[in-house]
């Protein structure tokens, strides 16, 4: 039954009561002239005024008898009526307090929720924050490699000049070597005819001896020629002091000559390998260069990863406002909703504490609450 129809009944039984204390206050009002036939009549009204609808009216006289059906079939009715309202009453009274469990339950739902939403509110800015620190990290990191990368591009520069440079010199040294070695072969010949006029003179020295010991023996005959072996062995003497220092010059040339071509030697050999040395740096700067581009390329996608990272927590940090808005007006109105079923459930337990005065049957209350 419905909530309009159970309204209709309560109307009916406080009409019915009003009808009966009306009756009841006629009655005392004739009382004065009421003979002992209608006591019966005066007891059923005080009873069914106490709320005890199983009284029953009694009467045998003309008068009132027809008092006593009327009033009967009333009591009948209300017993009826109340009996008829027991059932929707009940259901009634148990359905408000489902709905007011299930409303307690919504606002708790909706509280732990709340707190929930928080929570995740919490997580998304430190998500957020942490995209942000990322996405700052990227740049710091895009920048440096930036920087790295135009070192390595001035490194492969210097390397580039410092090759050009080395191979310069390289050809330099095997010019001056092949000089050395020139230089070499003509100390080899002048050492060759120092030697060989110092042998000249050798054998001119042993000729002016044998001259002048052949003047000797001419005696006068021969004191020209004697003059002339003098001075051809004083020019002898000085020839050969001359040769010995030219021929040890020469082979001081010599020595140093030897020792220049040996060192030059070990430069070009120095300068080969600093050409390897700076081929393998060239080498390994391009690699490098090669490396920082690959990198600087994984930044760049870490960077925009974490830029749409931030922009996803910041779209789901609005939709999270909006649902907890949601959320909030739905605990608004589920503790409204429980602040309503409150106030019926007090009006329907005044109801009910009132028609629990009424009795149907000998057992007791027409409720029991």
């Amino acid at each position: 039954m419905s909530q309009t129809v159970l309204l209709v009944i309560v109307l009916a039984l406080l009409v019915a009561q009003g009808v009966t204390g009306f009756l009841l206050w006629k009655a005392r009002r004739d009382g004065g002239a009421a003979t002992g036939s209608d006591s019966g009549v005066l007891r059923a009204l005080r009873r069914m005024a106490d709320g005890d609808l199983t009284a029953s009216a009694e009467s045998t006289g003309p008068a009132t008898a027809a008092i006593a059906e009327q009033l009967n079939a009333a009591l009948a009715r209300q017993r009826e009526l109340v009996s008829d309202l027991r059932a929707p009453f009940e259901g009634l009274a148990a359905e408000l307090q489902r709905l007011a469990r299930n409303s307690h339950g919504h606002s708790e739902t909706s509280a732990g929720m709340g707190r929930q939403l928080e929570e995740v509110k919490s997580a998304l800015v430190r998500e957020l924050q942490a995209a942000e620190d990322m996405g700052s990290i990227s740049k710091q990191a895009r920048e440096a490699m930036g920087r790295h990368r135009q070192l390595v591009s001035r490194g492969q520069t210097l390397a580039a000049d410092m090759a050009r440079a080395s191979s310069d010199v390289r050809e330099s040294m095997q010019e001056t070597s092949k000089s050395a070695k020139r230089q070499g072969e003509l100390i080899q010949s002048v050492t060759t005819a120092a030697e060989y006029i110092q042998s000249l003179n050798t054998r001119i020295s042993v000729v002016a001896i044998n001259t002048r010991i052949e003047a000797e023996r001419a005696g006068e005959h021969g004191r020209p020629f004697l003059g002339i072996a003098e001075a051809i062995g004083d020019l002898l003497r000085e020839a050969e002091e001359e040769g010995r220092k030219i021929t040890s010059e020469v082979r001081m040339l010599q020595n140093l000559s030897a020792e220049n071509l040996n060192s030059l030697e070990h430069t070009v050999g120095a300068v080969v390998t600093i050409l390897d040395f700076v081929e393998r740096i060239d080498a390994a700067l391009e690699d490098i260069n090669h490396g920082a581009a690959h990198l600087l390329d994984q930044v760049d996608s870490l960077g925009n990863t974490t830029q749409q990272s931030a922009e996803t927590v910041r779209r789901l940090n609005g939709l999270l406002g909006e649902v907890r808005e949601q959320n909030r007006a739905l605990r608004e109105g589920a503790e409204a909703t429980q602040q309503g079923i409150n106030a019926l459930q007090q009006t329907l337990s005044n109801l009910g504490r009132n028609l629990a005065r009424l009795r149907v049957d000998q057992s007791g209350s027409a409720l029991n609450v």
